[in-house]
């Protein structure tokens, strides 16, 4: 319990008993994952009201939680926390804030579990009320793991929540499964946290049943936040393989590391999206990176960026930027065989090879595909049958083999969706690949004559 002793400057204290005036009735928590045993982690949430005197005096209040000391809520008035506070004083027609937070003990519920409280205000006989909701989720946790041998997350009904980071070893197997979901506590200072990947890691979601990845907070109002966990990290050897997966809010979706060893490549991606990342989508430095039926979009400096070379290949992937996370002024999509120090003066430079072809690249600024190369190391770039807003200034890209600033006319990029709207210049526009695409990123099937980007019409 806390007592207040504030001055009032000789102004008198209202001796009735008078109903404050809560902002809202119910303050409610949505999904709330429940504490890690022996951990204060996590903790919600704030959530903000304000309580009012509607009288022409000050009024002395005291507050306290319906569930006292026990209740997983806890409130800071004015500065001032805990669980009961006294004798709080509130000017004539004023009002104070309370800033409510939760952390919920584990239900064992297979779902999320309702739990409720009050928080009530009196002042002399009359107490007002408002409600507290929150639904507790219990999750596997794991804490800076390492992740064993041969390892599979397969539980659809209970989330997996990584507090800080997971590594998987080198000559270690990873695996997730579909429907999976996977939430990763936020950046800290120094800290990486994500999962970093050393070995192989392998994301198999299907159709119906996609595996996701995002920050640790698992309500609606976040689900386009960036920057609220570090993201997915392949060191130099580590392969990936990705299907059926979304990864958002990340500071960069995925970054790989160096050439692996043999033909293939160190990372693929079929039918996956990679969205609202504050950095970065998809990172490939001097690495080798496969996509196909992929969303790469609103990200606050690059969708994907070759850093000095590389070998890359996409087919029927949409690269979208309109989130305005970042004030940037380079297109999104970023080719290059170079390493520049911060005044631009070349380190280093690596050959190039990319492939695109049927795919995507468009945004809000004029240009919206970044080139740096030096002619003295290879920059092989191969672009057929794809929507590309740029100036086309040197022919980097043929305008007779790609359409050059046409309109793709997404659905509505106001809430992410770069599916295609029906009077789209990319219905109808792709080539027949070999082997041919038969399927778009939600696994619809494409036409004889399909459509450009990741989504078929």
């Amino acid at each position: 319990m806390v007592t207040i002793f504030q001055s009032c400057i000789d102004e008198a204290i209202y001796s009735g008993s008078t109903l404050l005036k809560f902002s809202k009735d119910t303050v409610l928590f949505d999904t709330i994952f429940t504490r890690q045993p022996g951990s204060i982690y996590p903790i919600s949430v704030t959530k903000i009201i304000s309580i009012k005197n509607t009288e022409n005096a000050w009024v002395k209040a005291n507050f306290n939680l319906g569930g006292g000391v026990k209740s997983p809520y806890k409130m800071n008035i004015d500065g001032v926390a805990g669980k009961e506070i006294k004798n709080l004083e509130i000017g004539p027609q004023d009002s104070v804030f309370i800033f409510i937070q939760c952390a919920l003990e584990a239900n064992n519920q297979i779902n999320p579990a309702l739990v409720l409280d009050s928080l009530m205000a009196t002042v002399g006989q009359t107490t007002s009320k408002v409600m507290l909701g929150a639904y507790g989720w219990d999750a596997h946790y794991y804490k800076d793991s390492i992740i064993p041998n041969n390892t599979t997350w397969t539980d659809t009904k209970k989330p997996y929540v990584i507090i800080g980071n997971v590594l998987v070893l080198e000559n270690n197997i990873f695996n997730i499964s579909e429907g999976v979901q996977v939430y990763t506590s936020a950046p800290q200072p120094n800290r990486f946290t994500g999962i970093l990947i050393q070995g192989k890691f392998k994301v198999t979601g299907s159709e119906n049943n996609k595996v996701k990845f995002r920050g640790d907070k698992p309500v609606y109002a976040t689900k386009t936040l960036p920057n609220q966990w570090g993201g997915i990290y392949f060191f130099p050897g580590a392969t990936g393989n990705f299907k059926y997966a979304e990864i958002t809010n990340a500071i960069i979706g995925i970054r790989v590391d160096s050439l692996g060893n043999g033909s293939n490549p160190c990372v693929e991606l079929e039918q996956c999206k990679i969205q609202y990342c504050g950095q970065a989508c998809i990172i490939g430095v001097t690495s080798s990176i496969k996509a196909t039926n992929c969303l790469f979009a609103d990200a606050g400096s690059y969708t994907f960026l070759a850093f000095l070379g590389g070998n890359y290949t996409f087919n029927h992937c949409t690269f979208a930027e309109y989130s305005g996370f970042t004030s940037r002024q380079k297109g999104h999509f970023a080719l290059t065989n170079t390493q520049r120090n911060e005044n631009g003066a070349l380190l280093n430079s690596k050959p190039l090879s990319a492939s695109i072809l049927n795919s995507i690249i468009y945004g809000g600024n004029f240009d919206e595909v970044y080139i740096d190369k030096v002619t003295n190391t290879a920059f092989n770039v191969t672009a057929e049958s794809n929507l590309i807003k740029f100036t086309n200034t040197d022919k980097f890209f043929d305008p007779t083999l790609n359409f050059i600033n046409k309109k793709p006319k997404f659905i509505d990029i106001s809430i992410g969706d770069y599916a295609l709207d029906t009077l789209s210049d990319a219905i109808g526009k792709a080539q027949v690949s070999s082997p041919p695409v038969t399927i778009d990123i939600n696994g619809k099937l494409r036409k004889p004559i399909p459509d450009l980007g990741a989504y078929e019409r």
